[in-house]
């Protein structure tokens, strides 16, 4: 049965709640607060996308005149046609997968993440989907945010549907453009770049825009324990901070790109010469089922056909992984290359970025600017620049480890365990997204492997390979030479 009259009952408990003085409120009870509401807010949504479902699915609208759900919700509830849209959509996927409608209602996914898994549905064979949800996609909804529920989807459709990665960057080649164009007391620049111009753009934009110090220093030190003034904890400089807005920098940043070609040429080799970065999986490389596909720095997932055109005049860096370290933290397992002394070589630096996935290695940080840090100490507990004594770690999260505020240690076992201060305890700080990223690798494994036909008695992890792509060193004409040879070129034994 259907009792309306719970809709009243649940609008008077709602006037009591509000009817509570917010200033008297302190600290504890805001933050409780907060949290409840926001669980009762994500649950009330579900309920009205399952809602104006049924009035899509029933006809409900018409009793009262209306020619749609859309017409209907426009009038009687204000809502425009794109949140009704959104919201009939939300309706429709949690029928589908009663698990994501029971997550939903019981406050522990949002609206966002229904968004997410109703685009998945639309492009990925329904019955694929259903069972990814089941195991992978709603386990990673109800502990991750909603971006990285949709790169989640996003692999799931690389793994099902390789051709469509090629067929974006073909699509891209064929819509390039770039136009500037004086509007009023300047220039408007406008237009659409391929895959390989952008991400070189942004790789310049990134590198080149960074904060500076004094001398033209950049403030995301380069050095290993470079934090707000110093490493290790042991050295305060005065160093000025960079005032300019992000916006500033930017722009900045394309005028010393501009004043440089004038000043050198096209083809000059003076001067800051930023990097794309391709990394490419051994796995990949080897045909294994379910690998992913090449990573392109400042873009994301490439196909075959863009891989073999950057590899075809790309300058190549071997770094031997093993899988996933099986810590509490899962890390790319690079294998160390390190030598003992303080500062770490260039080979190091892209094993660190590999290994960490760009990003900074402190659970739920996504900075990608990064400083390397010596977990143990290099002056004061004597630590060695060796991989396994490096982490990377964002300006703010280093400058929390020389403050005390944030704890970085090795597992044992090739990754890293940070905890956080609380009181007079330290609480480790789990690293669900890096988790979730490994049983999402291990779940299209074995999803590739079924679709092939392939049996496999095991995993053998193999070596990855990191390309480095210089802004000259890339031809502009179609690849000389099959994939096949590229993949050879790699799964030969690496240098170390």
């Amino acid at each position: 049965m259907f009792d309306s009259g719970r809709y009243a009952a649940l609008g008077e408990a709602f006037d009591a709640v509000a009817a509570m003085p917010v200033g008297l409120a302190d600290s504890a009870q805001t933050r409780a607060a907060l949290r409840d509401l926001q669980s009762i807010s994500d649950r009330v949504e579900g309920l009205r996308a399952s809602l104006l479902d049924h009035m899509d699915a029933s006809g409900a609208f018409a009793d009262e005149g209306a020619s749609s759900t859309l017409s209907w919700a426009r009038r009687e509830l204000r809502l425009s046609d794109a949140t009704t849209k959104r919201l009939r959509a939300a309706g429709h996927t949690m029928r589908t997968l009663p698990g994501v409608g029971d997550a939903m209602l019981a406050g522990e996914i949002r609206l966002e993440h229904v968004a997410h898994l109703t685009s998945g549905l639309r492009r990925i064979d329904p019955a694929v989907f259903a069972d990814a949800t089941e195991h992978i996609l709603l386990p990673l909804a109800k502990q991750a945010a909603p971006s990285d529920l949709a790169q989640a989807i996003d692999r799931l459709d690389e793994v099902t549907h390789p051709e469509k990665l090629d067929e974006a960057w073909k699509r891209g080649m064929d819509k390039r453009d770039v136009q500037v164009s004086r509007a009023g007391d300047g220039y408007h620049l406008a237009g659409f770049v391929d895959v390989v111009l952008g991400a070189k753009l942004k790789a310049f934009l990134v590198a080149a825009s960074a904060p500076r110090g004094p001398s033209g220093c950049e403030g995301e030190g380069d050095g290993p324990d470079v934090g707000a003034g110093g490493g290790d904890g042991d050295r305060h400089g005065a160093a000025r901070r960079d005032e300019r807005s992000p916006s500033q920098r930017r722009t900045d940043a394309l005028h010393d790109l501009m004043d440089a070609v004038i000043a050198d040429g096209l083809r000059g080799d003076k001067g800051f010469r930023p990097q794309l970065h391709v990394t490419v999986d051994a796995e990949w490389l080897a045909r294994q089922p379910g690998a992913a596909p090449p990573t392109l720095s400042g873009f994301g997932p490439i196909g075959p056909d863009l891989y073999a055109f950057l590899a075809c005049g790309g300058d190549h860096t071997a770094i031997l992984t093993g899988g996933t370290t099986d810590g509490p933290t899962p890390y790319a397992a690079v294998l160390s290359v390190g030598r003992t002394r303080r500062l770490a070589t260039r080979t190091q630096r892209t094993a660190v970025r590999v290994r960490q996935g760009g990003f900074c290695a402190n659970p739920g940080c996504r900075n990608t600017h990064v400083e390397l840090h010596h977990v143990a100490w290099w002056k004061r507990d004597g630590g060695r620049t060796d991989l396994d004594n490096l982490a990377g770690l964002c300006r703010a999260c280093h400058m929390a480890v020389h403050a005390g505020r944030l704890h970085v240690e090795p597992d044992g076992r090739g990754g890293f365990v940070f905890r956080r201060t609380l009181g007079s305890s330290r609480r480790v700080i789990e690293d669900r997204e890096r988790r979730q990223r490994r049983r999402l690798r291990d779940y299209l494994r074995g999803l590739s492997a079924a679709r092939d036909g392939a049996v496999r008695v095991g995993v053998v992890e193999r070596p990855a390979a990191a390309m480095v792509v210089g802004p000259h060193s890339v031809g502009y004409g179609a690849p000389t030479g099959t994939l096949e040879r590229h993949r050879d070129r790699h799964t030969t034994s690496p240098r170390t």
